[in-house]
């Protein structure tokens, strides 16, 4: 169930210098650019689009790591 739901999530469209990777219930959003502020930059963009998605979708993400 888990991965249908999710694989619109996962064939979203990003910036070529981001992936995103999905193992069990975790996600991971990797991004790479030449400095510091440019990957700051398009992480912000890239996560207002999981953003967008999850709310569409009506789903949370727990951003608190589990013990």
């Amino acid at each position: 169930m888990w991965n249908i739901f999710y694989n619109s999530l996962l064939n979203l469209t990003f910036t070529s210098g981001t992936i995103i990777v999905a193992f069990a219930d975790d996600l991971l959003l990797l991004t790479r650019g030449k400095s510091v502020s440019e990957v700051e930059n398009i992480a912000n963009t890239e996560l207002k689009e999981v953003s967008m998605w999850a709310t569409e979708n009506k789903a949370r993400f727990n951003d608190q790591r589990q013990k």
